[in-house]
């Protein structure tokens, strides 16, 4: 007897994505200094989401230092605000050039600022500009923003859900004194991952880079939470206070450095997390430190006060952007 075994393979064939990109291409166009509307697009009734993919921009040197926001789904204040060069993690309106990697970079000597960072919306996104304080008379600006409807958004094995949100957090030229905790990212409630980190500073001296990054990925998470880095420059992939010089691979760059006078420095660099994201289930913080401390035994990053100083940290002026999904 013969025993015939038969095996039924099904099919599904799921339907391909409606995919559609947008976008805008203005050249030998007028920033002013109030805010005025370079792009506004609203969702088509076929797709569910869209999401921006390319902001690009060059012209007058004012340019380099002119802000562009992103309202998002209709909000009144924007979710997203940036300066150009912050927005490739050069601290300090940097001209070096040129340079780049997948995510940001500046392609010319004067401007071509871009940035490849993934803005999911659900109904509408709008796009601003204007010119910094100070300047009264318009100036020539040449821009790409480009974006595609239900386009996808992944970072190697996880992929955004489709209500996924990315906001700036910010802090600009704000005054820390020696050892003062400075929390990064401050998200109360809710889940989501860590995209990106630019960090400006101003300093006396380069012991601010002492300072070790702590997360905290419950909120309520006792310090130290995860040690996320045991100095500035181990966060940003480097060591022994950035002796090998600047550096801008995919990962992370370190991209000015500048000694004013004898006293004063100007110091920036960038990591990105699309390789290795930090995420959150339950709000978030994100904390550095400008310079720190040991214990007695001479461990580093597990002292909230007190402590022993490593050496003599001065007053920083810092800048950071944290670039941060929720959902």
């Amino acid at each position: 007897m013969h025993v015939w075994l038969v095996i039924f393979v099904s099919a599904v064939v799921l339907p391909a994505q409606s995919l559609r990109t947008f976008g805008i291409g203005l050249s030998s166009q007028w920033l002013y200094p109030n805010e005025s509307e370079i792009f506004n697009y609203t969702l088509s009734t076929r797709s569910s989401w869209g999401v921006m993919t390319h902001f690009w921009v060059t012209g007058d040197p004012a340019i380099d230092l002119s802000t562009f926001s992103y309202y998002i789904d209709g909000e009144s204040v924007p979710s997203i605000e940036f300066v150009s060069y912050m927005v490739a993690g050069a601290g300090f309106n940097d001209q070096t050039a040129p340079w780049g990697t997948t995510w940001m970079g500046k392609g010319a000597k004067g401007g071509a600022w871009y940035n490849n960072f993934r803005v999911p919306f659900q109904k509408s996104i709008r796009i601003t500009g204007r010119l910094p304080p100070g300047i009264i008379d318009r100036k020539m600006i040449w821009i790409i923003v480009r974006g595609t409807e239900n386009l996808t958004t992944s970072f190697h094995g996880f992929q955004l859900p489709p209500n996924a949100r990315l906001t700036l957090h910010k802090i600009e030229n704000k005054t820390y004194e020696p050892f003062a905790w400075v929390r990064l990212v401050d998200v109360p409630t809710g889940e989501g991952l860590l995209l990106s980190h630019s960090l400006a500073v101003t300093s006396g001296n380069l012991e601010f880079l002492e300072g070790c990054y702590h997360a905290y990925p419950d909120y309520a998470q006792a310090f130290p939470g995860v040690i996320i880095a045991t100095g500035t420059e181990d966060y940003f992939d480097s060591a022994f206070y950035f002796n090998g010089g600047q550096f801008r691979f995919e990962v992370s760059g370190f991209t000015h450095f500048r000694q004013v006078s004898n006293n004063t420095l100007e110091w920036s660099a960038y990591r990105m997390h699309d390789v290795d994201p930090i995420f959150f289930d339950n709000g978030f913080r994100f904390e550095w430190r400008n310079g720190d401390v040991v214990d007695e035994r001479g461990f580093k990053c597990i002292v909230y006060q007190d402590g022993n100083p490593i050496g003599s940290p001065t007053t920083s002026v810092v800048t950071s952007y944290a670039w941060v999904y929720t959902w």
